[in-house]
């Protein structure tokens, strides 16, 4: 290990199998209850990472998330970017292909900032596009990260119903005939009874009545220091997105027969069309927002920038489908 600008670099050894994960977990988690203000493990000499190598990891990155410190990977073997993936851990830790990338991901003014401390049941900081939240023994929810709650809020939900205190158990059991609840129940379950090896994945629907969305729901274990089951950890990460296809009233679904025209049939059907564009345009607005929101991308970047020209481009559209109306 070597220091660089309160950030830790460590080497990690070539093989990452059973014995060698334990042995690098303790020195890892030892690091991260330092000063650290990033951790970045570089495994371009690591040629073999197993299950309990990627497990390993996905411990190391709970603690890191507790204690305010950044993670980041660099990889570039092809199969253990492959355990990275299986394991989910890919979707929690940045990936990168060099140590020189992974030092440059930290701006000049955050370089001398401290880390925040917030202490086992303290919520945890914010990580970009995930969404984090900690169960104790019982399945309660004991902390959750900023982004668990902007997504709670974006989506019309309250934070009270969603956050520290309430069973997720409990939430798992009321969509009772949702198949991915009962698998993701299932497997906080088994993370909480210390069953669960590694960490488990499950693609859960969470549509929006202008969109449809995938989230890959990531279970794992939590370990105090003897490594002993103390609760779990559930992030949420959204996999894809596709904006919802309307069809206006007296237009044809594909494969189905067009009506003849009728007086104004066209004007009309060009103005349900041009309705539909707009409302299509603005599930695409609000699936950047809230990648944005999420991702924490400044209000005057080109994204943000891009929104608003967006937002331009929908209220023309239904200011002219208003004045088509109006002139029919």
């Amino acid at each position: 290990m070597r220091w660089l600008d309160r950030h830790a670099l460590v080497t990690m050894p070539e093989r990452i199998d059973q014995p060698a994960a334990a042995a690098a977990g303790e020195q890892l988690l030892t690091i991260i209850d330092g000063d650290a203000l990033v951790l970045i493990l570089d495994m371009t000499r690591t040629a073999a990472c197993d299950h309990a190598g990627g497990g390993m990891l996905a411990r190391v990155y709970q603690r890191a998330v507790v204690r305010g410190t950044e993670l980041r990977l660099v990889a570039t073997d092809e199969k253990v970017r492959r355990v990275l993936t299986l394991t989910g851990v890919d979707r929690l830790v940045p990936l990168y292909a060099s140590v020189a990338a992974a030092l440059a991901a930290t701006a000049p003014g955050e370089r001398a900032a401290p880390p925040e401390r917030t202490g086992a049941a303290g919520p945890p900081p914010a990580v970009v596009g995930v969404e984090v939240a900690m169960l104790d023994q019982d399945g309660v929810i004991v902390s959750v990260n900023d982004a668990w709650q902007a997504f709670a809020v974006g989506n019309g939900g309250d934070p009270a119903r969603m956050g520290p205190g309430v069973s997720y158990l409990d939430a798992c059991a009321a969509a009772a005939d949702d198949p991915a609840a009962a698998q993701v129940a299932t497997a906080i379950r088994a993370a909480l009874d210390g069953r669960l090896p590694g960490s488990l994945t499950v693609e859960v629907p969470c549509h929006s009545p202008y969109a449809e969305r995938w989230f890959d729901v990531l279970v794992s274990t939590r370990l105090d220091d003897d490594g002993r089951s103390v609760g779990a950890t559930v992030t949420l990460s959204l996999t894809r997105a596709q904006t919802r296809v309307l069809l206006p009233a007296g237009r044809a679904a594909p494969g189905e027969a067009a009506a003849p025209d009728a007086p104004g049939a066209r004007a009309a059907r060009d103005r349900a069309l041009l309705g539909e564009m707009a409302d299509r345009l603005s599930g695409v607005g609000r699936i950047l927002e809230e990648s944005a929101a999420q991702a924490g991308v400044p209000l005057a970047s080109p994204l943000r920038q891009a929104i608003e020209e967006l937002d331009a481009i929908i209220q023309a559209a239904r200011a002219g489908r208003r004045t088509g109306e109006t002139d029919a």
